[in-house]
C-alpha cells in the first residue's frame, strides 16, 4: 500500500511538472510576437537644433528698430525689438501640441520686459498658465513642410533711476536673459484651456 503511494504520489509530480513546463513555455514564446508597423518619428527642431540634443538654446539675433540715438541693431534703454523662435517639425509624424514657459519675471534688469508674444503665422497661442503659452502644430501643416514661428517683442525702457543697472549691461559683454522652457507632446485633440488668472 506504500508502494502504491509513493507511485501515485511521483505520476501526480511528474503530470505536475509536465503541465508546469507547458504553461511556461506558452508564456515564453509569447515574448517572441513581432508586431510589424511603422512607427511615427519624433523629430522637432528649434532654431535649427534638434531638441534631442539640446537643453539650452541661445537667441542673438534680436531685431531692434532703429533709434538715430543707438547703433543700428544694439539693444540698450529706450528701444524695442523682437526675436523668433522657428518650431519645424518637418521630420515629425504626429500632430504636436507644444508650451513655452516664458519667464519674463525672471529678467535681471526690470527696465526690460516682453511686451507681446504671438504666433507669426497667425495660428492660435493660447495663455494656459501664468507666463505660459501654447498651441498645436497640426499633422496637416507639417505635411506642407511649414514651420512655425512665435515672436516675442521685448522693450528696454529708459528709466534714469536705473543707470546704475542699464551700465553694467552697456559696460560688459554681458547679455540679457529670459529663462524659457519649450515642452512638446504628441497632441491628441484634447481640448486647450486657457487660463483666467
Amino acid at each position: 500500500m506504500k508502494r502504491l503511494i509513493i507511485i501515485l504520489f511521483v505520476f501526480v509530480l511528474f503530470i505536475t511538472i509536465y503541465e508546469i513546463s507547458l504553461s511556461f513555455s506558452l508564456f515564453e514564446s509569447a515574448k517572441d510576437i513581432v508586431i510589424n508597423n511603422d512607427i511615427g518619428r519624433w523629430q522637432i527642431k528649434v532654431n535649427n537644433d534638434l531638441i534631442n540634443n539640446k537643453t539650452t538654446f541661445e537667441v542673438t539675433n534680436v531685431k531692434v528698430s532703429n533709434d538715430e540715438n543707438v547703433r543700428v541693431d544694439h539693444f540698450a534703454p529706450g528701444t524695442e525689438g523682437y526675436f523668433d523662435i522657428v518650431i519645424d517639425p518637418t521630420d515629425t509624424d504626429v500632430s504636436i501640441y507644444y508650451e513655452i514657459l516664458c519667464r519674463t519675471d525672471m529678467i535681471k534688469n526690470s527696465q526690460i520686459s516682453m511686451t507681446r508674444i504671438e504666433n507669426v503665422d497667425g495660428d492660435d497661442l493660447k495663455v494656459v498658465a501664468p507666463y505660459t503659452y501654447a498651441s498645436v502644430i497640426p499633422l496637416k501643416k507639417k505635411k506642407n513642410n511649414k514651420i512655425t514661428t512665435i515672436r516675442f517683442y521685448i522693450s528696454w525702457n529708459n528709466n534714469e533711476n536705473n543707470n546704475e543697472v542699464d551700465s553694467l549691461y552697456g559696460s560688459s559683454s554681458a547679455n540679457f536673459e529670459i529663462p524659457m522652457e519649450l515642452t512638446f507632446r504628441q497632441y491628441t485633440g484634447e481640448e486647450i484651456i486657457e487660463y483666467n488668472g
